[in-house]
């Protein structure tokens, strides 16, 4: 007997479109289906889909529902399509079943779906129109929905113009202006001011909206990462919103945890675990997930002992990740400086998400422990199997070869991931800064010269081949234009403007040296750069004003060589 055939055809017709095996078939309505080719034709693609045969299934179930024009058949009819990733088919019957169960929510949100992701403008209009038609009792959920679909749209301008059909239409609802401010935002966080203006009006209202509360937090959050400001200063904003939504809405639980997560985000995790213990002592059922954050908190906190503490209490509880409980147990570890105790603690973490990164820090820390020849021979006992994982083990020999101020092998270590992937722009830029030190200067251009050629807008590049000339006193006039090109796409970068100085000195205009390496100094207090200004101020004769400048960097940089050596060039 076929396995298939272990259930009646007509139940297992039945089970797939959950209608009654007695009626056969049923409309939308409940009133059953007498055609005798739909039934068999839904007979037949439930046999080829126990079969494994998808694609016939799915061209007989396309064929049932235009014969049929019942609901379920065709939800089911798009099911298969999906799968099968016949899309246009799929819109097909999507729209056959828009029109077959108008008033429901699903047929709405699937045909959206597949008119996104086909980039069908036209459907998804006529989509968000129907929306906007729906029965009273359905239409917020259902805008609600599409604005979630229209924030994940690659496309901002097609998605704020399908969300301003619900604010055209319905401009008194509340999650008309929710999709407006969703979707203008999107993932990307672009158009920031345009989504608070939405969202205030969807806070105007509906006065406290726990959705649209964490939507407004959220996009005060992006606008002070946009400004460039700390967030410690403007995220004050997103905390007021929080706290205010949560006391007008003491039982919002969502609130209360998207709090803590704020406030975890703002760095203030004395207060992130104090929300996070209080959401756990609500005997919910994340009450676990949530005392691991509140640890989480005191361990970015940098409070080890409780952190550990907790760590430790909750493993031997079998409660959480055993990997990742593991993984920060070592990590504190190596925060102590207790490179061998990490080491054991790293080695148990199990294969998996962070199996990996453990391997690679087993290492470090054996290297961190004086161990660097035992640490390089367990770096190549690893078996990389991805390209990400075969680059970040050359990244970690290399670093660890630098370290030890082994630069030829540092370079060796790191030059070999180039192998797979020779125009790997970052691999290039970073050889090129090794090779540099080795004196391998050829090597070094050619590099820099190739990252400026696959990436034109990386501005580190052409700052670091044009101050390599400058440093050298050679090819002054083209080092001159790649530093000013380096300026002209990062004009506040504190690195190309001690770069600017330095060309500038270089050609004996000394007062744009000054003014340049001024600028750099005041944004990054810097061994190099006050070595760099006190030079200068010296070939103006300001010897006074030279020392001045070197002996104060000195009192903060007590390690910086550059600094001592040009100190001792000119003092001697």
């Amino acid at each position: 007997m076929l396995k298939f055939m272990k259930y009646p055809a007509i139940v297992i017709a039945s089970m797939a479109l959950g209608l009654s095996p007695l009626a056969s078939a049923q409309t939308a309505t409940g009133a059953p289906i007498n055609d005798r080719a739909v039934v068999l034709g839904i007979l037949a693609a439930e046999f080829s889909l126990q079969n494994g045969d998808l694609a016939t299934a799915a061209s007989t179930y396309f064929e049932v529902a235009k014969r049929s024009q019942d609901a379920k058949v065709a939800e089911r009819a798009v099911e298969l399509l999906m799968r099968s990733r016949r899309l246009d088919d799929a819109k097909e019957i999507a729209a056959l079943w828009q029109d077959a169960d108008n008033a429901s929510v699903r047929p709405h949100q699937v045909a959206l779906a597949l008119a996104l992701t086909s980039a069908d403008e036209p459907r998804a209009l006529a989509t968000v129109k129907r929306i906007v038609m729906l029965p009273e009792a359905v239409r917020a959920e259902s805008i609600v929905d599409a604005a979630r679909q229209l924030a994940t749209y690659r496309d901002r301008d097609i998605a704020v113009k399908l969300a301003s059909v619900f604010t055209e239409q319905l401009p008194k609802l509340a999650e008309s202006q929710y999709a407006l401010a969703v979707a203008s935002t999107g993932t990307s966080n672009s158009r920031i001011g345009e989504a608070l203006i939405a969202i205030d009006r969807a806070l105007v209202l509906k006065p406290g909206w726990p959705q649209a509360v964490a939507v407004k937090s959220r996009l005060l959050l992006a606008r002070a990462v946009a400004a460039k400001t700390p967030l410690a200063e403007t995220g004050a904003d997103a905390v007021a919103l929080l706290e205010a939504a949560i006391v007008s809405n003491p039982d919002a639980r969502d609130l209360r945890l998207l709090l803590a997560r704020t406030l975890f985000d703002l760095e203030k995790f004395a207060e992130s675990r104090k929300r996070f213990l209080a959401l756990a002592d609500d005997g919910k059922e994340d009450a676990d997930e949530m005392r691991l954050a509140a640890t989480l908190s005191s361990f970015q906190g940098q409070d080890w002992d409780t952190a550990e503490r907790e760590f430790s209490a909750a493993l031997a509880a079998e409660r959480g990740e055993p990997a990742a409980i593991l993984y920060y147990l070592a990590r504190i570890s190596e925060s102590k400086k207790q490179w061998g105790e990490a080491v054991d603690r790293y080695l148990q973490v199990p294969r998996g998400e962070r199996y990996w990164e453990s391997q690679l820090r087993i290492a470090v820390a054996m290297a961190q422990d004086k161990r660097l020849l035992q640490a390089i021979g367990h770096l190549r006992s690893l078996q990389p199997a991805s390209p990400v994982e075969r680059l970040t083990l050359a990244q970690t020999e290399s670093t660890l070869w630098r370290d030890a101020g082994d630069n030829a092998k540092a370079f060796a270590a790191l030059d070999a991931a180039l192998v797979g992937d020779p125009d790997n722009t970052d691999v290039l830029y970073e050889t090129a800064m090794i090779a540099e030190r080795i004196d391998q200067l050829d090597e070094a251009e050619k590099r820099l010269r190739r990252v400026i050629v696959l990436q034109p807008e990386r501005a580190h590049a052409y700052n670091a081949l044009g101050y390599s000339f400058a440093d050298r006193n050679v090819n002054l006039d083209e080092a001159r234009t790649l530093i000013e090109k380096a300026h002209s796409l990062a004009p506040d970068d504190p690195a190309i403007l001690d770069s600017m100085g330095w060309i500038a000195y270089r050609q004996a205009r000394l007062t744009d040296a000054e003014g340049y390496l001024r600028r750099a100094i005041e944004k990054f207090q810097d061994g190099e750069i006050a070595a760099h200004l006190g030079e200068v101020l010296w070939a103006q004769g300001r010897k006074e004003d030279a020392r001045a400048v070197w002996q104060k960097q000195l009192a903060a940089q007590p390690d910086s060589d550059i600094l001592k050596k040009t100190m001792a060039r000119f003092e001697k």
